[in-house]
């Protein structure tokens, strides 16, 4: 539970084909060669971002004044949902950890699903309260006070769309919430085809919810069925968790680590100077044969934030394909 704060933390063809002045990210152009040893080792990648509806949504013309006046969300991923339909100038609550997009942290924090303020989210008067479908601790505790609320799933890639899709009609946004997932559907096939074309090694790929600790300890990492379990299968990647832990996020011990031969660590944390990544791998050096130690393959893809399961998931991958193509 130390980190899943982080992870509380297809109809829209006729809505893509209604979005004339919508503005598209192209992908760059990349090598053709399938062989990853055509490419000099560390050489920065060019992928294009995709467009993050986060911070630039849009909105059906025809939904534009639809939903709820005062909405509350009580997790970074339905914050990002809700902004991205075009509503953030409803939310009057969020959590301590919703913190994008830029300026979000002017709405008042009511804390998180462990820490939720009841007084202080009873007194905002929201029209409706969200949060994720663990939270059923406090779904009770709002239910007792009368307050309306709803929960949404937020675990896997394809419980992202549905989570989308779901806040959509409670938001009264259906056309909206249709579109923002096609036109996601459709940023993820083009960066699984960049990850066609890149023609990366396929490795064993350990994903660390978090930063690699130093001095070592056991790890938290995503296993089978997390959303970004279902980043690495798009990039072509397999989960070095798999078969280490039976659900989709748990703590492995450092002596069952050295036993899964990773070749490659992805992390999310900030950024480490060039002094503490060679003390990360001196240290590291130390526990055991991991072979993402000794060739020195891990890769930071971000910070914190990207550990919640919402909109911005294809920009995820991005930054996850990008990292992969620059490890060694």
């Amino acid at each position: 539970m130390r980190r899943a704060h982080w992870l509380i933390l297809v109809t829209g063809v006729v809505f893509v084909a209604a979005v004339g002045l919508r503005v598209r990210s192209h992908l760059a152009a990349v090598a053709q060669s399938p062989a990853v040893t055509s490419r000099p080792a560390g050489r920065a990648v060019s992928i294009s971002e995709p467009r993050d509806y986060v911070a630039n949504p849009w909105v059906d013309p025809s939904e534009r004044e639809n939903g709820p006046k005062r909405l509350i969300s009580l997790a970074p991923s339905i914050t990002e949902i809700v902004c991205a339909l075009g509503m953030r100038d409803r939310l009057v609550g969020r959590t301590p950890y919703c913190t994008h997009p830029p300026g979000i942290e002017q709405i008042v924090e009511v804390g998180s699903l462990a820490t939720a303020n009841l007084d202080k989210i009873k007194a905002l008067e929201p029209d409706l309260i969200l949060a994720t479908s663990n939270s059923g601790q406090v779904i009770d505790s709002l239910t007792k006070l009368g307050l309306p609320q709803a929960a949404v799933p937020h675990n896997t890639l394809e419980q992202v769309y549905t989570a989308i899709e779901q806040v959509g009609r409670l938001c009264d946004r259906p056309k909206t919430a249709a579109a923002l997932v096609a036109f996601t559907r459709s940023d993820m096939e083009s960066l699984r085809a960049t990850a066609r074309r890149l023609g990366l090694v396929r490795r064993r790929v350990l994903v660390i919810l978090g930063d690699l600790p130093v001095p070592p300890r056991p790890v938290w990492v995503a296993g089978p069925g997390l959303f970004l379990d279902g980043l690495l299968t798009a990039a072509g990647q397999y989960n070095a968790a798999a078969e280490a832990i039976p659900v989709s996020q748990g703590e492995i011990p450092l002596e069952k680590l050295i036993m899964l031969d990773v070749q490659a660590i992805l992390t999310f944390g900030p950024s480490r100077s060039d002094r503490q990544q060679e003390d990360m791998y001196r240290t590291w050096s130390q526990v055991g044969p991991i072979p993402a130690i000794t060739e020195r393959r891990v890769g930071r893809v971000g910070g914190l934030e990207w550990l919640s399961a919402g909109p911005r998931v294809a920009i995820a991958l991005h930054h996850l394909l990008t990292t992969l193509a620059e490890v060694p």
